[in-house]
């Protein structure tokens, strides 16, 4: 039985764990912060668990069963959570099964055009910590997908154009229920091992 971890019940990170809902009866747990709100439909299916995530003891429990977790985590102080993840992770020497985290497009100055950043004020010092995030990741023991989408909205679903590190990645859109797609099925199937994708 594999045990999934969501961490952040924002839109997408809910999105996700409503997909897992459908494809599997292996439990799901939700890890968000207090000032985000689970839907109801989601209750029923999920674990819920709130805290502080830029404090080791909120990810303790959350981390007993090993999990396959999905960091959701968007704006900043996504490093700060990391840390505290990684950290509860190293102290209880727990190996994990599969890490998938959400980043973003131009951590890698790999954006042809002006990509927009909604609600980050502050993109060099965003960008800055989504690039320790993502080191951070990198430097762990087990396997990883990096998800680094163009600017997320909230159309209909698409076909994912998936664009692999180190390649030009044109500026532009992408639904977060296209991100959310591509999640759950690496979250399920453990494709692309210590991969750096990004989504358009």
């Amino acid at each position: 039985m594999t045990t999934y971890l969501i961490i952040g019940a924002n839109t997408l990170g809910q999105s996700v764990a409503r997909r897992l809902a459908t494809q599997t009866t292996d439990p799901i747990r939700l890890l968000h912060a207090p000032n985000e709100k689970v839907a109801a439909e989601l209750m029923e299916r999920v674990t819920d668990q709130v805290g502080d995530l830029t404090k080791e003891a909120t990810y303790q429990a959350a981390l007993q069963d090993q999990p396959v977790i999905f960091s959701a985590l968007q704006g900043l102080d996504v490093d700060l959570a990391f840390e505290a993840l990684f950290d509860a992770q190293y102290h209880q020497q727990l190996m994990l099964t599969r890490f998938v985290m959400l980043s973003t497009a131009g951590v890698d100055h790999e954006v042809n055009g002006e990509l927009t950043y909604p609600d980050i004020t502050n993109v060099k010092e965003y960008l800055n910590q989504q690039r320790y995030a993502a080191k951070l990741v990198d430097e762990s023991e087990f396997p990883y997908t990096i998800l680094r989408p163009v600017t997320l909205t909230a159309d209909a679903e698409t076909e994912p154009q998936i664009i692999p590190e180190g390649a030009t990645v044109p500026a532009g859109h992408v639904s977060r229920e296209t991100v959310a797609a591509v999640a759950t099925q690496i979250l399920l199937n453990g494709e692309h091992d210590y991969q750096s994708l990004a989504i358009c």
